[in-house]
């Protein structure tokens, strides 16, 4: 009965173009996007203005600091706050700093002066990175200053050092020291690709079918595992090769939560199915469910900061444990042996359409 429906559903995805692509051309050209869009995508050249108030050789030092660092651009040289301001509104910067005037004057009298970053706000990632990086660069130039005002005082580099930092803070970036978006993004995305498009494809195997017994269900969604598994596969190939993600775990582990994670999209859409009792319905809710995991998958916002009813949510989406296994075992590099429950609780899902469906 299996086979018996097997080949039927192949002869109905040969006849139907949109079945077709849903399995082949649409999950290949998601993949290849996310792929190109997320190879080499540390986040830099983030364009700023700078409004230097002063135009001494010390204010342009540091603007050529500015812009010699990595995730900064100096793109413009406004002459006027209204100006950057301007440049701000109209999306062409996302920062700028402004110089003081008697910048260099100060300096040279030991006085303090400051340098004021204006940030958009509208984009919590590239502001982040801007804050960080400028503010680095002005400590790193006033320590230089103080430096030289202490040597010409009679105090060494290492003495100067003690009294400007007598107490020196270090971070470690353990898992992701380039601080690369595609190391936990492009999987996200692409794996959000997969099981959207086998949730579909389940949906529109069974729904408003005759039939479907549990054998003849098997039948008609195996094309759409085997499709997707194949795709899994093809997503961790591209991530290795294109987007570079360091794999420091267990690859064969990752594939078989990724097989898994398709397993369980499947029966809950056949749950969907069952409920709805309607092709167009289901197709709506499986679409929203997919997306939703997203959302909950603690990737934009942690688990951790969720009230507990959204906590208490996040356990009901497969994607949540996928997201969790493919960080241990990509930038992590966690033993597998702290992984495999992950897998075992994505394949709990597999069970859903057991407590509706009176033919399965």
């Amino acid at each position: 009965m299996i086979f018996r429906a097997l080949i039927a559903e192949l002869k109905r995805i040969a006849s139907c173009r949109i079945y077709l692509c849903s399995l082949t051309l649409f999950p290949m050209l998601s993949i290849l996007f996310f792929a190109i869009f997320f190879h080499n995508n540390a986040i830099d050249n983030l364009p700023i203005a700078v409004i230097d108030n002063d135009q001494t050789t010390t204010s342009q030092s540091l603007i050529s600091l500015f812009d010699a660092t990595p995730s900064v651009w100096v793109a413009f040289r406004a002459q006027s706050h209204s100006e950057a301001e301007l440049l701000m509104r109209r999306g062409e910067i996302v920062a700028f700093v402004m110089i003081p005037k008697h910048f260099e004057s100060q300096i040279l009298q030991a006085q303090s002066t400051t340098v004021a970053l204006y940030n958009s706000g509208t984009n919590i990632s590239t502001n982040g990175f801007i804050e960080r990086d400028i503010q680095s660069v002005v400590t790193t130039f006033g320590a230089a200053v103080t430096l030289n005002i202490l040597g010409s005082k009679g105090l060494n580099q290492q003495q100067g050092l003690a009294q400007i930092m007598p107490v020196t803070f270090e971070s470690h970036l353990l898992f992701n020291p380039y601080l690369n978006y595609g190391y936990y993004i492009a999987p996200c995305f692409m794996a959000l690709i997969i099981i959207m498009f086998t949730s579909l494809s389940t949906v529109y195997a069974i729904a408003e079918r005759k039939g479907n017994t549990q054998s003849t269900t098997i039948g008609r969604t195996l094309p759409t595992t085997v499709a997707m598994s194949f795709w899994g596969a093809i997503m961790l190939l591209m991530l290795k090769i294109v987007v570079n993600i360091p794999i420091l775990g267990n690859i064969w582990l990752i594939f078989g939560g990724t097989i898994a994670l398709i397993i369980a999209y499947q029966a809950i859409a056949i749950l969907i199915v069952e409920i709805s009792r309607s092709r167009h319905l289901a197709l709506s809710l499986c679409s929203g469910y997919a997306v939703l995991a997203f959302t909950f998958s603690g990737l934009t916002f942690p688990t951790s900061a969720f009230y507990t009813p959204l906590k208490i949510a996040s356990l009901f989406f497969p994607f949540t444990y996928y997201i969790e296994l493919m960080v241990d075992q990509t930038v992590r590099g966690a033993s597998s042996i702290y992984s495999v429950g992950l897998v075992g609780k994505m394949l709990l899902f597999s069970i859903a359409p057991i407590f509706l469906r009176k033919r399965l």
